[in-house]
């Protein structure tokens, strides 16, 4: 470690003073800090890095100067003797005398878990609880693995830390690009609260970005909702099948799909069947007219969900055997595409709706997107769309 005074020049106030900072350098990291002193050129020694004069206020200053320098060194060789980690923003907190504690990554993971399940039910989901667990484990895995260690002050995260979680990330987590982006955007999240908090001055990580890629949004042909619809299927698939395909006829996902009941339906000015939820992901509502396909299914279960007691639309079982269930179904029909939930979703914005030519900000609304920006990653029109618009074109032309 090096220690350094020295005057800033640069900055001079009314008097002609110039306030005299401390550096501390540790291998490649540096810090500086105020030491709350002002003195005017003439009064500063750099060589010695003391203040010029045996006045009363000078050797006040220098005292404070070598107290400074005492305690970096001090808290320095307390923490290599405790083989703790040294950081310059550590020995920075200490000589200051900060009252807050050196808040760690996982306490600070840890208070945004709990934050957040305190909103689970009104603007947080518990899926969203779920992916700031699992970023803990991961860095939890990481910390232990690659850095022999338990825990990781916040004060000590560099740019070097975030790369090469990122790195561990893509080989021992074997994720996608795609995986990493949103994995780090869970943890920029994090130590942006830790900012707010003011357990850390500034982002660690300034020269870290990550974008994710563009990917194609899957989604089923029409005539693979048909056939989906007409296969005959055991009962336990069956209802896996209406599930699905209430999805492709509203946009729900499964989050939204799962808390349906008959507070969510009204009568529009149209006199339809409408559907009216805030969105279990962002809060945000969607506006959906029940198409007869869609009002098919609730009636069919209107009767079973009554004799049941249930006060929801729809016989929802977990969003994992729904899924699993729809395997089985992708199976029997032959179809290659993965079936899952949120197919049911991209399915409605794409095949249902954008590729019949309901305008963009309808589709917005229905889906419950925050801006069109989001709704626009499925609006690539399929090719089945372009030959239907040039044929058209062609019948006017002739």
């Amino acid at each position: 470690m090096k220690v350094l005074f020295w005057l800033y020049k640069s900055r001079v106030n009314s008097k002609g003073t110039s306030p005299v900072k401390m550096r501390i350098t540790i291998n490649a990291d540096r810090i500086d800090f105020s030491t709350s002193i002002e003195v005017s050129k003439e009064k500063w020694d750099q060589q010695d890095q003391r203040v010029r004069g045996m006045d009363e206020l000078a050797i006040q200053y220098n005292n404070t100067l070598s107290t400074l320098r005492s305690l970096a060194w001090d808290c320095y060789n307390k923490k290599l003797r405790n083989k703790q980690p040294v950081t310059v923003e550590l020995i920075k907190a200490e000589i200051l005398g900060r009252d807050k504690p050196n808040y760690t990554i996982l306490e600070a993971i840890d208070f945004q878990v709990a934050n957040l399940t305190a909103r689970v039910g009104n603007d947080v989901s518990i899926n969203t609880v779920k992916k700031y667990k699992t970023i803990k484990l991961k860095v939890t895995d990481f910390l232990q693995s690659k850095l022999r260690r338990n825990d990781y002050y916040l004060l000590e995260l560099s740019n070097k830390f975030i790369f090469d979680f990122d790195s561990y990330l893509r080989t021992d987590g074997k994720l996608s690009h795609n995986a990493v982006a949103k994995n780090m955007q869970q943890l920029k999240r994090v130590i942006t609260v830790s900012i707010q908090n003011e357990w850390l001055p500034k982002d660690p990580f300034p020269n870290y970005r990550i974008t994710p890629k563009e990917t194609e949004r899957g989604f089923l042909s029409l005539e693979e909702v048909e056939l989906i619809s007409k296969v005959v299927l055991i009962e336990r698939l069956d209802k896996v099948r209406d599930v699905f395909l209430f999805c492709c006829f509203t946009g729900l996902s499964y989050a939204d799909v799962s808390k349906l009941n008959p507070y969510h339906l009204f009568t529009g000015e149209d006199g339809h069947t409408w559907i009216k939820i805030s969105r279990t992901k962002t809060g945000t509502q969607s506006l959906i007219p029940v198409i007869p396909q869609a009002l098919f299914i609730l009636d069919k279960y209107k009767p079973v969900m009554n004799n049941a007691n249930s006060e929801l639309l729809l016989p929802i079982i977990s969003n994992q055997n729904l899924n699993k269930y729809l395997k089985e179904i992708g199976e029997i029909t032959g179809i290659k595409k993965r079936l899952s939930m949120h197919l049911g979703r991209h399915t409605f914005a794409t095949t249902i709706t954008l590729n019949k030519g309901v305008d963009i900000v309808s589709v917005s609304k229905m889906l419950g997107h925050k801006n069109l920006k989001v709704t626009q990653v499925y609006a690539k029109t399929s090719m089945l769309k372009i030959s239907d618009d040039m044929k058209r074109f062609f019948r006017s032309d002739s």
